[in-house]
């Protein structure tokens, strides 16, 4: 990087001691980011296995069983490379050498095309959550398995599509020899080894043609995060207000009833009352929060890939600076849906629950004790 250091003005384009933070944070990490990507992967695959039980079967859980599965592989894919690259683990393979080489590539591509398919989904779970509460006489026509099954799949074909342009963008070629010692610019995965001076060293190279790059940088910072995000940020603000009324409008009602109901008829109608819209309020505030957790991880990244496409000097120096924070950022956003299910969810928790019961054996006294509870729980 020394290279791109000494070139103050584009030094200037990035936060104060910005390389330096790399420099120090990069050191850690990959251990990090390994810790979340295992966490995740557990909690992901404990989504997939409850989400998809007969007893959870609907429209949205569909949709957040695709989510885990796109979450779950982009985890998966970021291992190895966390591993090699930050931990220093598998030093057999050669950094410089082709396969590596291909293997960044395929990683580049496959994290940033799951990425995107994450993305989509949760905007087809907060248009599907929307029309369940503003429209629920319909919600049964628009949202049904067959529309439901048809967005799943409209996201996972289409956005590969969409990243094409990205495909493209890079290249693997083979360093020249006397660029080996000195050149360290060509991206944050060429890492050359003293031992393998006299050997091929391929690297992984961003495209010379400065009309595709900026085309890549508006795609990736606009179609793929910022609209997303305002796309979000507007369902999220109709969600809410939605609730507040629905609230109100179920309040009014149960007041008109206990104007003319006896002190026991009271009592009732306001217990079914609460538990009339306590599933849909419980749904709605968990879909809530989890776009806010979308907002919260990927909206920096959108403001930041947008001033990237304005001002294409800062993708040399600070994406490399910051590149390492926003992998992490979007693997926290992949990895804790599982805590939000089981903290705002009876019914996943409960499912959960059961599954557990299933497949860890238990103490011969508890297998003994009749269960009870299972039978009678509720969403």
């Amino acid at each position: 990087m020394s290279s791109l250091e000494s070139d103050g003005d584009v030094v200037a384009y990035c936060l104060p001691g910005g390389l330096e933070f790399q420099r120090v944070y990069v050191k850690i990490h990959g251990y990090i980011a390994l810790l979340i990507c295992l966490l995740g992967s557990i909690a992901n695959s404990v989504n997939i296995a409850v989400l998809s039980r007969k007893e959870m079967i609907s429209s949205t859980n569909s949709i957040l069983t695709a989510l885990a599965v796109a979450d779950l592989l982009v985890m998966l894919d970021y291992v190895p490379f966390a591993l090699h690259i930050y931990i220093k683990i598998g030093a057999n393979l050669n950094r410089n050498s082709y396969a590596w080489a291909v293997f960044v590539y395929f990683h580049s591509i496959f994290s940033q095309t799951f990425h995107t398919i994450s993305i989509w989904l949760t905007i087809t779970l907060a248009v599907w959550r929307y029309i369940a509460i503003k429209f629920p006489q319909k919600n049964r026509t628009l949202c049904n398995k067959r529309n439901t099954n048809i967005a799943i799949g409209f996201a996972y074909v289409v956005c590969p599509i969409v990243c094409l342009p990205i495909y493209f963008a890079m290249h693997i070629q083979e360093v020249p020899g006397k660029n080996r010692e000195s050149n360290g610019t060509i991206n944050a995965t060429t890492h050359l080894n003293e031992s393998s001076i006299r050997e091929p060293v391929y690297a992984l190279t961003m495209t010379n043609n400065k009309e595709l790059l900026t085309a890549i940088f508006w795609i990736y910072s606009v179609f793929l995060k910022l609209i997303p995000c305002i796309v979000l940020s507007i369902f999220s603000f109709c969600l809410i207000l939605k609730m507040k009324s629905s609230d109100k409008r179920r309040q009014k009602l149960l007041n008109k009833s206990a104007i003319t109901a006896t002190e026991g008829e009271k009592g009732r109608l306001h217990d079914d009352g609460k538990r009339g819209g306590s599933r849909t309020d419980r749904t709605t505030r968990m879909l809530v929060a989890l776009l806010g957790l979308f907002l919260a991880t990927e909206l920096p990244q959108a403001l930041f890939g947008l001033l990237t496409a304005i001002a294409p000097q800062l993708f040399e120096i600070c994406y490399y600076a910051f590149g390492e924070v926003m992998d992490l950022m979007a693997l926290v956003g992949s990895a804790v849906n599982f805590v939000l299910y089981c903290s705002m969810s009876r019914q996943f928790r409960c499912t959960f629950t059961r599954l557990a019961r299933k497949l860890l054996p238990l103490p011969a006294r508890a297998e003994s004790e009749p269960l009870t509870t299972t039978s009678t729980v509720k969403a």
